[in-house]
């Protein structure tokens, strides 16, 4: 969705058009707030396994970097 990819991108500094967006898409405040604490777990469990250097222990997805993003996915190797 496009409100969460700019949640994320913009580490929650979204605009009053962009809440306005998401409600007229048919969220509601809290759906929104739902949002909000997906992309929460998410960013924190990244962040959490980047520091522990989690081993992955599954196939490796590659996948863009951040919908609708311009930036690069920075690289995993040392």
């Amino acid at each position: 969705m496009n409100f969460a990819a700019k949640v994320a991108k913009h580490r929650g500094r979204v605009s009053h058009e962009d809440l306005r967006a998401a409600r007229c898409a048919g969220f509601d405040d809290a759906e929104i707030v739902e949002i909000v604490a997906v992309v929460a777990q998410n960013s924190f469990t990244n962040l959490l396994n980047t520091v522990a250097k989690t081993e992955i222990d599954f196939p490796v997805v590659h996948a863009s970097y951040g919908a609708h993003s311009d930036e690069q996915q920075p690289s995993s190797q040392p």
